[in-house]
C-alpha cells in the first residue's frame, strides 16, 4: 500500500507537466505545418498570379481561392458563409477577453486548422502593399473551435509580403516587442498581446513566454524574447 502510495504521488506531481509538455510540442508541431503550408501555397500562388499588387481580384474571398488552389484536402470559407473562425470571444496573452473573429475569408485544413485572411483595410487598399511593409496577414488558429482560443497559446498570425510569409514576431514585422510581451497588460500596437508570438514559437520550440504569465519571473525578461 505504501508503494503504490507513492507511485500516486510521483503520478500526481509528474502527469501535469507531461501533459504540458506534449500540448507544447503539438502547438509547435502544428505552428510549423500551417507555416509550411502558408508558404508553399504563396509560392503557387506567386508563380501563376505574380506579386499581390498585380492582382485582379475583388475581395478577399478571392485571395483564399487562390491559396486553395495549392493546398490539398482545403475547405474555402467565404465571408458569405460568415467565415470558419469559432465565434467565441478570444483572450490575449494575459487573458484578456477580445473581440471574435468568425467573418474572415478563411481556410480549413483537414486536420483542424483555421487559417483566415485579415487586414485593417479593404483588398484593394491593401494589395499596393505599402501599408506596414505587408499585403496582408493571416490568423490561424491551430486547433479550431477547441479551446483555449488566445493569442500566443492557439491563435498566431503571419504576415504576407510581396514575396514571402513571414511569423509574425520576426525581426521586423511590426508592433515586434509588443505583440509578444508576456509581462504587458495590454497593448497599445494595435493588434492582439499574443499575435506576435508566432515567430518564437517557430525559432525557439516552446512557449516559455506562457511561464511568465503565470508568475514565472525568469521568463518576463524581454531581452529573452528580442535579442
Amino acid at each position: 500500500m505504501l508503494t503504490l502510495g507513492i507511485i500516486g504521488v510521483v503520478c500526481a506531481l509528474t502527469l501535469p507537466s507531461l501533459i504540458a509538455n506534449h500540448k507544447e510540442k503539438e502547438t509547435v508541431t502544428r505552428l510549423k505545418k500551417a507555416y509550411s503550408t502558408l508558404s508553399n501555397a504563396y509560392t503557387g500562388v506567386l508563380n501563376e498570379y505574380g506579386p499581390p499588387p498585380d492582382w485582379n481580384v475583388e475581395s478577399w474571398d478571392d485571395v483564399v481561392v487562390m491559396f486553395s488552389k495549392y493546398i490539398q484536402n482545403v475547405r474555402v470559407c467565404t465571408l458569405m458563409q460568415g467565415g470558419c473562425f469559432f465565434s467565441e470571444a478570444r483572450k490575449d496573452l494575459r487573458n484578456n477577453k477580445v473581440d471574435q473573429m468568425a467573418s474572415m475569408s478563411s481556410l480549413v485544413m483537414s486536420d483542424g486548422i483555421v487559417m483566415g485572411i485579415g487586414h485593417q483595410i479593404g483588398v484593394e487598399q491593401a494589395l499596393p502593399c505599402e501599408n506596414l511593409n505587408y499585403c496582408f496577414q493571416f490568423e490561424v488558429d491551430i486547433n479550431g473551435d477547441k479551446r483555449p482560443n488566445r493569442w500566443g497559446e492557439d491563435t498566431f498570425t503571419f504576415v504576407v509580403t510581396k514575396d514571402k510569409v513571414i511569423p509574425r514576431g520576426g525581426k521586423d514585422t511590426h508592433g515586434r516587442q509588443k505583440m509578444c510581451d508576456p509581462s504587458a497588460s495590454s497593448t497599445s500596437a494595435g493588434w492582439y498581446n499574443g499575435s506576435g508570438c508566432a515567430a518564437w514559437v517557430i525559432q525557439s520550440e516552446n512557449l516559455d513566454y506562457l511561464k511568465c504569465v503565470k508568475g514565472n519571473q525568469k521568463y518576463c525578461n524581454k531581452d529573452y524574447y528580442f535579442n
